[in-house]
This record gives C-alpha cells, sequence and structure tokens, in this order.
C-alpha cells in the first residue's frame, strides 16, 4: 500500500483552465475530468490511500460522487472552502474513509499538520514538523524555506504526489522558529 497527497483538483470547474493555465491544458472540463480521473488511476492503485486537502469538485453532489466513485484507493478528505456544501450531502461524504477539517499525524516518524490553507505557524514547527495545504495553487507563501509545502495539482503539476517525497523534500526546509 503506498499514500498520496493531493489537494484542488477542482473537478468540474471549467474557470480553473483561466486561472491555473500552465497545470490545466484541456480542451474542455469534461477533458479535464477524464484526464484526471486517467492520471489518478495510473498512479493509484486500488488498497492505496489518498489524503485530498480540500477542494475535490466544483459541481453537484452525484456528480463529484460519479467521479470518485472511478477513482482507485481509499480517500481522507481535509475539507476546503468548496466541498462545504458537497458534504451536505451524505453519499458524497460516505465516498471518504474520513472526513477532517483539520488533521495531525506522525507519518514514519515525522509530526504533520495538514489543512486546506497554508498555515503562518502550525503544531510543532520549531521542532521539525511539516506543513501540507493547498488553496493557493502553487502562489508563493513566503513558506516555502520551511517545512511547508503547497501539495495542490497546480503547484506540484501532479494529480497525486506520493506522501513519502513531499515529506522528504520538506524536510529540506529550515525548521521554522516559534517566536
Amino acid at each position: 500500500m503506498k499514500t498520496y497527497v493531493t489537494s484542488d483538483l477542482h473537478f468540474g470547474h471549467a474557470n480553473i483552465m483561466k486561472f491555473c493555465p500552465e497545470t490545466r491544458k484541456f480542451a474542455d472540463v469534461g477533458n479535464m475530468n477524464r484526464e484526471m480521473i486517467r492520471m489518478w488511476n495510473e498512479t493509484v492503485k486500488p488498497g492505496d490511500l489518498v489524503y485530498i486537502l480540500g477542494d475535490l469538485a466544483f459541481m453537484s453532489a452525484g456528480e463529484a460522487v460519479s467521479i470518485l466513485d472511478q477513482l482507485n484507493g481509499d480517500k481522507i478528505l481535509i475539507e476546503g472552502n468548496h466541498d462545504k456544501k458537497l458534504l451536505r450531502d451524505a453519499k458524497f461524504r460516505s465516498c471518504f474513509k474520513e472526513v477532517h477539517a483539520y488533521y495531525e499525524m506522525t507519518y514514519n516518524k515525522t509530526f504533520v499538520v495538514m489543512g486546506h490553507y497554508p498555515f503562518l505557524e502550525w503544531n510543532r514547527m520549531h521542532h521539525g514538523s511539516v506543513n501540507l495545504y493547498g488553496h493557493v495553487h502553487g502562489a508563493t507563501t513566503g513558506m516555502e524555506k520551511y517545512r511547508s509545502r503547497d501539495v495542490g495539482m497546480d503547484a506540484t503539476g501532479k494529480v497525486v504526489s506520493l506522501l513519502d517525497d513531499v515529506i522528504a523534500d520538506a524536510l529540506q526546509g529550515e525548521i521554522k522558529s516559534h517566536h
């Protein structure tokens, strides 16, 4: 089993191709959805786990469920601003192994803090913990020199990223002091 992380896939969101033209070179929203499903399933296998740090889809809950049903692996959602309405739908919510507003875990001896939004400070940052986020679509936050990483598709150029690789990259950053 492998573990992946992603954010801000924005399935069904036609305008995201205008907002992020470098990473969203698709003919139209239907083509974007199909290609992202294909890329996901080329990487993620049944039994793998994917942390989605928000903004999965910009469509009806029924359409989002149809897409989720096509995606390999178990999914844990850390909710983003575009997920709140979808999460009111029981069928959409049931597509996830877990749903959190914010998530902390120890992964291979590294304390990891996950949220949809970038943090200026996060739990245990001065002890070397890692912060993973999305929302900003690759925009510079000033936190890149620290152990903080944007894992969204428009930051990484990938539909999903191996969590081990993201953490290894983040651990190259400086430890942010508390004060």
